[in-house]
C-alpha cells in the first residue's frame, strides 16, 4: 500500500507511522528526514532551504514540492508511507499531480484523530516534563518519576525548568494550529474517497495495529468495486 499518514503533534519521540511502517513492511518517507538530507548534502535545494529558514520564514510550497519530487523521482518505492507531507490542500494537489505522473497514486490516507479528553490528557502530560538545566538528558516525567527533593533533579541535584515549548499554551497552540492545517487536506482527500480515520489511543503500536486492520479493509472495500467505479468514486469523492 501507499498511504499518507496525517498525526497530530502528541508524540515526542517514537511515533504510530514508525510502528506502522514496520508492521506495513514499507519505507517510511518523512518530510523531516528529506529536508535534513539536503541540509547535510549542500545541495541546491539545501542551501535555498537553509537561506529561508535562517531568515525565519517558512519554507514556500515550491520548495516543499521540489524536495518530495527529488526523492519520489529518483526512487519512487512500490509502496511507502509518507509521513509530513502534504501539510496543505497546495501541497496535496501537487503530490497527487507527482504520484500520478510517477503511476504510483495514493491507496489511503490514513488520519490520526485524538478525541478531546486525550488531547486534554496529552496537555497535561507534556505540561508537566521538566529538564535538567544541567544536563538536557536527566528527564523529569512526572507519570514514572518521584523527585528526592522537590525542583530537583534526582541524578545531580541541579535545578528544573520547563522548556517554552513544553508549557500549556505552547502545546495548545501547536494543537489548534495542527486542526486548522489539516481540516483541508482531509476534506481534499476524502472527497477522492481515500481517506481513513483512526483514533489514535493507545500506545503507538496500538494505534499501528488497529489502523492496520482498518485500512486492510479499505483497501480490500476499494479493490472490490470495478475499474470505472474507482475512477469515479477518486474523481467524485464517493466512497469513506
Amino acid at each position: 500500500m501507499r498511504i499518507a499518514i496525517l498525526q497530530p503533534p502528541a508524540w515526542l519521540w517514537d511515533t504510530p507511522s514508525d510502528s506502522l511502517a514496520r508492521a506495513l513492511a514499507v519505507p517510511r518517507i518523512s518530510f523531516s528526514d528529506l529536508i535534513h538530507a539536503h541540509l547535510r548534502q549542500g545541495t541546491d535545494l539545501g542551501i535555498r532551504s537553509a537561506e529561508i529558514m535562517n531568515a525565519g520564514r517558512p519554507l514556500p510550497d515550491e520548495i516543499i514540492n521540489a524536495i518530495v519530487r527529488d526523492h519520489l523521482g529518483q526512487a519512487a518505492p512500490a509502496a511507502f508511507l509518507l509521513d509530513r507531507h502534504p501539510l496543505n490542500a497546495a501541497q496535496a494537489l501537487a503530490l497527487d499531480e507527482l504520484l500520478h505522473e510517477l503511476g504510483t497514486p495514493l491507496d489511503s490516507v490514513l488520519r490520526l484523530h485524538l478525541p478531546e479528553q486525550e488531547v486534554e490528557g496529552r496537555v497535561r502530560h507534556q505540561s508537566a516534563h521538566r529538564l535538567c538545566r544541567n544536563d538536557s538528558a536527566h528527564v523529569y516525567e512526572p507519570a514514572v518519576d518521584t523527585l528526592d527533593v522537590d525542583g530537583a533533579c534526582n541524578v545531580c541535584g541541579r535545578e528544573l525548568y520547563q522548556r517554552e515549548d513544553d508549557k500549556e499554551k505552547s502545546i495548545r497552540g501547536r494543537f489548534s494550529s495542527y486542526e486548522a492545517m489539516v481540516e483541508p487536506i482531509i476534506q481534499h482527500y476524502a472527497r477522492q474517497g481515500l481517506l481513513v480515520t483512526v483514533d489514535a489511543v493507545g500506545t503507538p503500536d496500538e494505534i499501528a495495529s488497529r489502523a492496520l486492520t482498518v485500512l486492510r479493509q479499505h483497501q480490500a472495500g476499494y479493490d472490490g468495486a470495478s475499474p470505472s467505479a474507482r475512477k469515479h468514486d477518486r474523481l467524485h469523492g464517493i466512497r469513506s
